[in-house]
């Protein structure tokens, strides 16, 4: 069989050995199939491949088409693919995608999520060559002050916003750009609103720091964190529809596809 490892290990069960290696003949190229191609993919014979897809199409593995006959992947699979995804922490599923960000855009890239009014650093990828920096993972920073702060408050309603900082005469100022009340801080989560939720910060908790955040949003369209990329000003251009604009707004979609929020 085409598929198998040259060297077997041992208390291998062939025929659920052929029955995965069924599955793993579809791919994201490959999404359909016939049973044709199926036994010829795997070196079996038809009627092999059949009784295989017959017992997985039995199982909700497969689907296959009354009309064509053709075979795809059935709810089943998805649900394995999600409890597998569910085990992940959300920095381990994002990280491939920060790390293609931080190769295209040559920024610091980072994760956080929110806790109260403050945001913690779950991730972080200084770019080469970066200038030092305190930020650390389980850093905290002012939600009101920071990009990533700023890209999950957004999604609040006034009421629970203004609850959330019940109490709060004055934002704490970190440079001469960050908001000082909470009134203005509401006045720039509508900007950001305006901007399909992209957030440019321009010196908010750092003068001379620019940063280019997002929302990551899970299945159900709940903002979980955010990412950013954060760089000196001189390394970005004052052009709003930046090539690093763009690239954020892109992965913003990768790492959301990420991950799950799949409930049985």
């Amino acid at each position: 069989m085409s598929r198998r490892k040259a060297k077997e290990p041992g208390y291998i069960v062939p025929a659920l050995e052929r029955g995965l290696l069924l599955l793993q003949a579809f791919s994201k190229d490959k999404p359909v199939q016939s049973l044709g191609v199926l036994a010829k993919e795997l070196g079996l014979p038809r009627a092999t491949t059949f009784r295989l897809a017959n017992t997985l199409e039995h199982l909700g593995f497969l689907i296959r088409d009354e009309e064509s006959g053709e075979y795809r992947v059935g709810a089943a699979a998805l649900k394995l693919g999600w409890t597998y995804l569910t085990g992940l922490e959300l920095p381990e599923i994002a990280h491939p995608f920060l790390a293609d960000l931080r190769y295209r855009t040559g920024a610091s890239v980072h994760m956080a999520v929110r806790d109260g009014t403050e945001i913690v650093y779950v991730s972080r990828l200084a770019a080469q060559g970066a200038l030092s920096s305190n930020i650390r993972v389980g850093s905290r920073l002012p939600a009101h002050a920071s990009s990533m702060g700023r890209a999950m408050l957004q999604d609040l309603e006034d009421e629970d916003l203004f609850d959330l900082y019940r109490g709060t005469r004055e934002l704490a100022p970190f440079s001469p750009e960050t908001p000082p009340t909470v009134m203005a801080l509401r006045d720039l989560l509508l900007k950001d609103a305006e901007n399909d939720g992209v957030v440019v910060s321009r010196g908010y908790y750092e003068k001379g720091v620019v940063s280019i955040a997002v929302p990551v949003r899970d299945g159900r369209d709940i903002v979980v964190a955010a990412i950013n990329i954060t760089a000196s000003a001189d390394k970005f251009s004052d052009d709003g529809s930046t090539r690093e604009l763009r690239e954020v707004r892109l992965y913003e979609v990768s790492v959301v596809t990420g991950f799950p929020a799949y409930q049985a």
